[in-house]
């Protein structure tokens, strides 16, 4: 029986998303349908529904997926108070966004609001807020003004890269995502450095 997380019910996504994968890479968005996909995966369209509300659910999951999969390929001995912030993290980021260009290229197209602090809770809570209350910011409504401006400048940028088929390099890319960083959060010329 292919009861939810199973083995076959696993697999049977997993090419769900392989197929989106590959039609994202020579198929405008719009075109996409639930029928090209099923059909790709080979699989029936009620089984496109067991799994998936719709596209725009498909593509939210695939995100969640590939979000955790940039969160496994960060060194365990991390330390979180270097995110987003440090070279290497940086670098890891946008090697995985190359990796994943074409998904992502139109996850920022279709994205209908950022994300704000869902998926930047650790960011939030370790990086920005103490920043802001070392700047002297201790209202949470005007520290989530200068975070949505952060939030948006990053995404822009990381959007443009990918629209232009990450033609430039990594660190000239983490390099231009570190000159954004808003000056109340740089606390002191060291840390970005």
């Amino acid at each position: 029986m292919n009861t939810k997380n199973n083995q076959r019910y696993r697999e049977t996504e997993i090419r769900m998303d392989a197929a989106m994968l590959e039609l994202m890479k020579h198929t405008e968005f719009e075109k996409i349908t639930v029928k090209k996909i099923c059909e790709t995966a080979e699989v029936n369209r009620s089984t496109f529904y067991a799994h998936f509300t719709d596209i725009y659910d498909m593509l939210d999951r695939m995100e969640d997926f590939l979000h955790q999969e940039l969160l496994e390929s960060y060194p365990s001995h991390s330390n979180p108070e270097d995110l987003p912030f440090s070279d290497p993290l940086i670098l890891l980021f946008l090697q995985h966004i190359r990796k994943h260009q074409y998904f992502y290229r139109i996850a920022l197209q279709t994205r209908r609001a950022f994300p704000l602090k869902q998926g930047f809770e650790p960011m939030w809570n370790l990086i920005l807020k103490p920043r802001c209350q070392a700047a002297g910011i201790t209202s949470e409504d005007e520290m989530m003004y200068y975070f949505v401006y952060f939030q948006a400048g990053f995404t822009m940028v990381v959007k443009r890269w990918v629209d232009t088929g990450c033609k430039e390099s990594e660190s000239r890319i983490a390099q231009t995502l570190k000159n954004c960083i808003p000056a109340v959060w740089q606390t002191s010329k060291g840390d970005l450095e």
